[in-house]
């Protein structure tokens, strides 16, 4: 068989196991274990053996569940809370719909300190929407500012997608982490711009029960609640950026400072820890099981030459590198619709990163605009993960209102993909001026 007839073959199992009801990671597991006793016989089992050890005993991916635990611990115990507390009196100020820049604003803090999109946004969530419906805030735009802040998390520093990409492809995970900080920058702030023309001239989407602006003295105290969000920030980031700690080591580090300032707090309860430890097992159990899957089926593709193949079969097709890189982008943008997005990063990820390498492209810099693609899969019907978040948390909200207000969201996250595929720099300047990527 020919490298399409391969790919075909491959993805048409796949999402044929994946939309009967198996889970992902064991459609990806069992075509990868097939696959290679089909095409190479019993001999390559014993690398399977060594590629599910050597895969999940790596110290890189062991970031993982101590950042989500450190996620799980900052809602638990409310420490989350602080920021949004502490930065929305000054936005409301400021801003006309305060409180929709405070969702990104808060977004962007709140990503800071965990790397699961998913968390930020529930977080977010049951914070804001009960106040922007008391009063009387457009639902339709709330919801998508909350849905667009949540996507924050696996692009601004730490993320566990450029932790596990890091993973898959040997990457450096710092020098990710230090490329995600412009662009996640500069997505907060076209967020936050598209929300300040939206409501310029549509104020009646803000114009509910009328509120009286906070005092400067209240916003002064407000702000002095965030201290413990900035220790944990300067914690995490500034043990990596500073050469002390590994990503691995910060995110250790941070556990230990959330722990620290959730017992001087005095809301670490038994109760809570338990909480936490729960669902840290269980989103990171999840996580881990679909990276082997891929790490599995990646097995097989090596082996087979499916990547070199499909590099080579493409560059006889003479397209220009821009074409076949934005053939990528729709497949991604397609596939995001269909599926989690992390997900398809994973089980794609061993045929789609040889072939942009081989096109010349930087893999530092495809990093993260995968991961931006995967920002826009978490808006995108009718699988983004974010939408549903939010319909778990008011299921009193129809889904069609939840889905409109995300697609202007969507469409800013696109014209940001289109910005970092023309201006490179501006993801790749950071990591190459601070550790010489």
């Amino acid at each position: 068989m020919d490298v399409y007839t391969v790919l075909a073959v491959y993805f048409g199992v796949l999402f044929l196991l994946i939309f009967a009801g198996l889970r992902i990671a064991f459609a990806l597991g069992i075509i990868a274990v097939g696959s290679v006793y089909i095409g190479f016989g019993p001999q390559l089992a014993p690398a399977l053996g060594r590629v599910t050890w050597d895969g999940l005993t790596s110290f890189v991916l062991s970031a993982i569940p101590l950042f989500v635990l450190m996620g799980a611990l900052l809602f638990e115990t409310g420490l989350a809370r602080t920021v949004y507390s502490g930065i929305s009196p000054l936005l409301d100020r400021l801003l006309p719909g305060g409180l929709l820049h405070s969702n990104i604003v808060g977004g962007a803090i709140l990503a800071a300190c965990s790397g699961s999109s998913m968390a930020c946004c529930a977080m977010l969530g049951s914070m804001a929407l009960p106040e922007m419906e008391r009063r009387g805030y457009d639902r339709t735009l709330a919801t998508g500012s909350v849905a667009a802040a949540g996507t924050l998390g696996i692009l601004i520093p730490p993320s566990i997608v450029f932790i596990v990409y890091g993973a898959m492809t040997q990457q450096s995970v710092g020098q990710l982490f230090i490329a995600g900080i412009v662009p996640g920058l500069l997505l907060t702030t076209a967020y936050m711009v598209y929300i300040g023309v939206r409501v310029h001239f549509a104020p009646a989407l803000v114009a509910g029960r009328p509120e009286v602006k906070p005092s400067w003295s209240h916003i002064l105290r407000a702000l002095l609640y965030i201290w413990p969000i900035l220790a944990l920030i300067v914690g995490v980031l500034g043990s990596i950026y500073g050469g002390v700690a590994t990503p691995t080591e910060a995110a250790a580090v941070g556990c230990a400072v959330v722990v620290v300032l959730a017992l001087l707090y005095r809301s670490l309860t038994w109760a809570v820890f338990k909480r936490s430890v729960d669902a840290a097992v269980r989103t990171s159990s999840m996580l881990l099981t679909i990276f082997l899957g891929a790490k599995l089926m990646g097995v097989y593709l090596a082996n087979a030459g499916i990547p070199t193949l499909l590099a080579r079969s493409v560059g006889q097709m003479d397209l220009p590198p821009t074409v076949v890189f934005l053939l990528v982008v729709v497949f991604y943008l397609v596939l995001g619709m269909a599926m989690d997005s992390l997900a398809a990063i994973v089980m794609t990820l061993p045929v789609t990163f040889p072939l942009v390498t081989s096109l010349g492209y930087d893999p530092i810099w495809y990093g993260v605009v995968l991961t931006m693609l995967a920002e826009a899969g978490l808006l995108s019907p009718p699988v983004g993960m974010n939408l549903f978040v939010l319909q778990g948390l008011r299921p009193d909200y129809r889904f069609g209102t939840i889905v409109a207000g995300a697609f202007p969201f969507f469409v800013v996250v696109l014209v940001m993909i289109g910005l970092m595929i023309a201006f490179p720099g501006l993801i790749t300047f950071l990591p190459r001026a601070t550790m010489g990527g």
